[in-house]
């Protein structure tokens, strides 16, 4: 998607959801109590998120770009320049946008599209595996997901959530293509417990059933404010940041953060007619600072910078992604983000 179309896009979302509001975990904002309010029966039901915490992104697009580096086989015998292959640079769009449905102190739900797309250009291939590199040179890899979020509030410390997903993986053409090779559905459930403003903590379960494998896996969130300029916010093992706010509209946040992509291609290997189907996946840990500034209304300005530690690059035959694999070594890159997201006021939140 050229980012002139994404950036009208934004634009005409940002005008026809100014009531967006997030009800994602690190999404909400802290009940405060009416003092006109006569009605002391009335329940006071706990909110996902502490004090001074970053704000959620209703609407949100985000321009990133990734530094060259040097793709090695792992099954290479010899180090010659001839097996290294040369990223030149990394392009990632991000566009996404939550609509609430219900918005009532006990429960909120929402809906949720999220499109992404990264694009490796490459300097130089070549030494093994270069049909599989030259498949991803130049062609944007989307994944687009279509999300549905519940957070329930039981009472004024425990809460839960869910968050049921669809998304497409890969190098196709179209906005969404849910064709099997592509489709991954996905389910998250998480039980928070928030014993006071300042700190909250929970437990929870991620379902992934994709064009690979199946897994499920645990997390745990952990968000503290240790007094009104430090805190923590965490899910682990995905992300561990620092917080420090300058001022409540002004915020740093720095760790370390989980980068993943995970993606179904065409290969056309020399000598076959009809383009074969693989996976391509790559992780790597993002060390990092992230500034949230607001601008002015429901506007703020987000802006990234690391470097990214790779973890695991690899191609997958789709005919046996468990055996055939191909692995590469990577080297470390530096990244930025820039991104622009609007957050709703806490007074739209009941």
């Amino acid at each position: 998607m050229p980012p002139s179309c994404l950036l009208k896009s934004f634009f005409v979302l940002l005008s026809t959801c100014l009531c967006t509001l997030t009800a994602h975990t690190q999404a909400l904002v802290i009940p405060v109590n009416n003092q006109f309010d006569m009605d002391n029966d009335r329940p006071i039901f706990c909110r996902p998120g502490v004090t001074n915490k970053s704000p959620g992104k209703g609407v949100f697009i985000q321009y990133s770009g990734v530094g060259g580096y040097d793709i090695t086989p792992k099954s290479a015998t010899s180090k010659a320049n001839s097996s290294d292959s040369e990223v030149d640079y990394v392009e990632k769009w991000l566009a996404k946008i939550k609509i609430p449905l219900v918005n009532s102190p006990s429960l909120k739900m929402m809906l949720g599209y999220e499109y992404r797309s990264e694009t490796f250009h490459f300097d130089h291939i070549g030494g093994q595996y270069s049909d599989l590199l030259q498949a991803i040179n130049n062609k944007p890899l989307r994944n687009t997901k279509l999300s549905y979020y519940v957070t329930k509030s039981f009472n004024n410390k425990y809460y839960a959530g869910v968050r049921l997903r669809v998304s497409s993986r890969g190098d196709y053409d179209n906005w969404l293509d849910l064709s099997q090779r592509y489709t991954t559905l996905s389910g998250t459930a998480a039980f928070g417990v928030k014993p006071h403003k300042d700190l909250e903590w929970g437990i929870g379960l991620t379902y992934n059933d994709n064009f690979a494998r199946k897994r499920v896996w645990p997390f745990i969130v952990y968000n503290q404010t240790f007094n009104e300029r430090w805190g923590i916010e965490t899910l682990l093992p995905a992300k561990v940041m620092m917080r420090y706010n300058f001022k409540p509209q002004s915020m740093l946040l720095f760790g370390a953060e989980l980068e993943n992509g995970s993606y179904a291609i065409d290969v056309l290997k020399e000598g076959s007619e009809n383009p074969l189907p693989y996976y391509y996946r790559h992780t790597e840990i993002g060390i990092k600072a992230s500034y949230n500034q607001h601008i002015f209304s429901w506007i703020w300005l987000n802006a990234e910078a690391g470097a990214l530690v790779p973890i695991r690059n690899r191609f997958e035959d789709a005919a046996d992604p468990l055996e055939l694999r191909y692995d590469n070594s990577t080297s470390m890159a530096p990244f930025f983000k820039i991104g622009i997201f609007a957050s709703p006021p806490k007074c739209l939140v009941k």
